[in-house]
């Protein structure tokens, strides 16, 4: 049975981005800035697939707001496969509408009336036509330079052909070649190479920086969000890599059987590297991924819940409510284990239905209203355009001074997640970019670290329990444990944390007393050694007794 379907061409400067649909209309494909990749639906032989070189690949349906995307070798092969796609719909009788690119006007492009016109592009310089989107060091008969391709632009009212870096890549001044952002690139070792604010229609240059220092210990800086992530974290990684610094001393996602990530592998179906005590590749429910490279979980653990009997990743929500997450607290207990709890998340609060709800949201209240308080619900006060501030108890308009300090305005609190917590309310203090790029705009807070439940200060710097935080390889950041007695005493203030070895870690320095380092608010008695050290040393051992 016939059917129709428009296919949409590539386009120039913008990716192709068509959001899935739930019932009709194009799968979510999202491909590089140069190219389109064309998902045809609902045909005859070809239904949810995307037509490359030698194979029909099937395209399984996207997640809410996902993509497919499709790799670097896809691209050069794009346009063919457009016509492969014309001609498969001739084939099976499909009505189609074709729109075509920009370049494939003949009228800008003389090129374009050419056979396979649709990939050339007219260079003026010597009147030829060259293949599009071929950089100069890979192809012969390019007229760019190297590690530059030829691309479509717009310009003098039509389309004209110029050489440009490849997406991905900037212009260094250093030696006039385009490299990859955000590496080291040309620059001196341990600065990266990262992008300038594009000016529309010009190249794209980059410079070196040196990046920025971090506070804690054992900490990497990643430029490209200008944020520190813990060393062996997953941060901003993908699924399966964790964060390591490279030869340059720059911080890069990466997994490995060997050296310091092969503590961290995963030797499952699955693979990859993951965080331990994280949830990380483990499927069984209450589990999580331990040193030694195996999924379980132990009573004596802090993440253990005894009402489930499982183990749950701290700071997710893990058995807990809604509006909870699962954390080590600051209270102090006599209990001799240590256990994670169900507290309500910062900004919220416990409502009488035991969930917990984000202040100055609708929350559990009636439409039109929004939760001040535990047990109170009152009508909306602000008009649109205007956010609430408790202290003050009035409205302001956003953008505007309203009560906040000198070069600051009233902004939406960014903390809060409308999908997750609803519609806040509630405004907040806070500097746009372009005052804060002119240091007109400084964002103070006075936000305490230890009024955090799981949080200690350490050195002017907010770390969070149970976690490697300043501590050495192997070890973790736990709460010192204070006598009563201590309390109402006037004694030398003693450090609030101390790092001990995780569980299934030794300790390795034979006497604490002689090696313990005490700084400010920590407490460290060096390093722990993993488990498969420990069950290597005894079968070394083992070995010598029976004369192996």
């Amino acid at each position: 049975m016939p059917t129709h379907e428009t296919l949409l061409p590539p386009r120039t400067a913008e990716p192709l981005r068509n959001y899935r649909r739930s019932d009709s209309g194009f799968r979510c494909i999202e491909q590089d800035t140069r190219w389109g990749i064309f998902a045809v639906r609902n045909v005859s032989m070809v239904r949810d697939s995307i037509l490359i070189p030698h194979a029909c690949r099937h395209l399984k349906p996207c997640h809410q707001g996902q993509c497919h995307c499709h790799s670097e070798t896809v691209k050069v092969c794009a346009l063919r496969n457009l016509l492969v796609i014309i001609w498969f719909a001739s084939v099976v009788h499909i009505k189609s509408a074709i729109i075509p690119p920009p370049w494939a006007d003949p009228s800008s492009n003389p090129c374009a009336a050419q056979p396979r016109g649709w990939q050339l592009l007219f260079w003026p310089p010597d009147g030829k036509c060259y293949r599009i989107f071929q950089a100069g060091a890979a192809f012969i008969g390019t007229p760019c330079p190297e590690t530059m391709e030829l691309g479509p632009a717009a310009g003098g009212g039509g389309i004209v052909a110029e050489c440009r870096c490849p997406p991905g890549t900037a212009q260094s001044p250093r030696d006039a070649l385009c490299h990859r952002i955000y590496t080291r690139a040309s620059c001196l070792k341990g600065q990266f190479f990262a992008p300038v604010p594009e000016i529309s229609g010009k190249s794209r240059w980059g410079v070196c920086h040196d990046p920025e220092s971090c506070t804690g210990k054992e900490e990497v800086y990643w430029p490209r969000d200008g944020k520190c992530y813990p060393k062996f974290s997953k941060g901003p990684c993908p699924k399966g890599e964790l964060l390591i610094t490279d030869e340059d001393g720059l911080a890069i996602c990466s997994c490995s059987t060997n050296g310091e990530l092969g503590r961290y592998h995963w030797a499952g179906s699955v693979g990859g590297c993951h965080e331990h005590y994280t949830k990380g590749p483990c499927t069984e429910p209450g589990e999580l991924f331990l040193p030694g490279g195996m999924c379980g979980c132990h009573s004596k653990l802090p993440h253990y819940h005894e009402s489930t009997g499982m183990c749950y990743q701290l700071g997710s929500i893990g058995p807990c409510l809604q509006g909870h997450h699962f954390i080590i607290t600051n209270i102090i207990t006599n209990e001799e284990i240590i256990r994670a709890k169900c507290v309500c998340k910062p900004g919220y609060i416990l409502y009488e239905n035991g969930f917990c709800y984000r202040l100055y949201t609708k929350g559990p209240c009636e439409n039109g209203y929004m939760l001040v308080n535990s047990t109170t619900c009152i009508p909306v006060p602000c008009k649109r355009g205007r956010l609430y501030f408790p202290q003050e108890k009035t409205c302001y308009k956003i953008g505007t001074k309203g009560p906040c300090p000198n070069g600051q305005i009233v902004l939406y609190d960014y903390n809060v997640r409308p999908s997750v917590d609803g519609i806040s309310y509630n405004g907040v203090c806070g500097c746009i970019n372009i005052l804060r790029d002119s240091e007109k705009c400084s964002d103070e807070t006075n936000d305490s670290c230890e009024s955090i439940p799981g949080m200690v200060e350490i050195n002017k710097t907010c770390y969070k329990l149970y976690t490697q935080g300043p501590c050495t390889a192997g070890e973790w950041l736990v709460a010192q444990r204070m006598p009563k007695q201590s309390l109402w005493k006037k004694e030398e203030s003693k450090p609030k944390a101390r790092c001990e070895c995780r569980p299934g870690y030794k300790r390795i320095t034979e006497n604490s007393q002689i090696s313990e380092l005490e700084s400010n608010n920590l407490l460290s008695l060096g390093g722990c050694q993993p488990p498969t050290v420990s069950l290597a040393k005894f079968l070394n051992e083992r070995a010598k007794l029976i004369n192996f």
